[in-house]
């Protein structure tokens, strides 16, 4: 294999690991996102005594029992762990594919290149 092959091959399983920890951490993030839309969403209960309204469909204050429940710092945590981890999943995606995508429009150029030095030689 030439030098140039095995550049080639290793900017490609980069380009490749770059995409897969992308889609990792997205599916991290995605996690993250229903947990915090669950949160947000769904009523609850509180020692299955006492029913509280989700957080985001509130009318009233709600009660004491119902604050301490689910405070608002879990759900901020939630959203301070999910946005980064989606914008660094969307970022590692969208570079591997990138450097995907060149790699072979390279190659394509290359072997077009080599085609028509081929045609000129005869």
């Amino acid at each position: 294999m030439s030098r140039a092959a095995e550049l080639r091959s290793a900017f490609q399983q980069r380009a490749a690991r770059g995409k897969k920890w992308g889609l990792l951490a997205l599916a991290v993030a995605t996690v993250l996102w229903l947990w915090l839309a669950y949160l947000l969403a769904v009523p609850y209960a509180v020692d299955d005594t006492q029913q509280c309204a989700a957080l985001l469909f509130r009318d009233l204050p709600p009660s004491e029992e119902c604050l301490q429940t689910r405070t608002w710092w879990q759900t901020l945590g939630l959203l301070a762990a999910a946005l980064p981890t989606s914008v660094v999943g969307v970022g590692l995606y969208v570079a591997g594919s990138l450097c995907q995508s060149l790699c072979y429009h390279l190659q394509e150029v290359q072997y077009f290149e080599d085609r028509e030095a081929s045609a000129d030689s005869r």
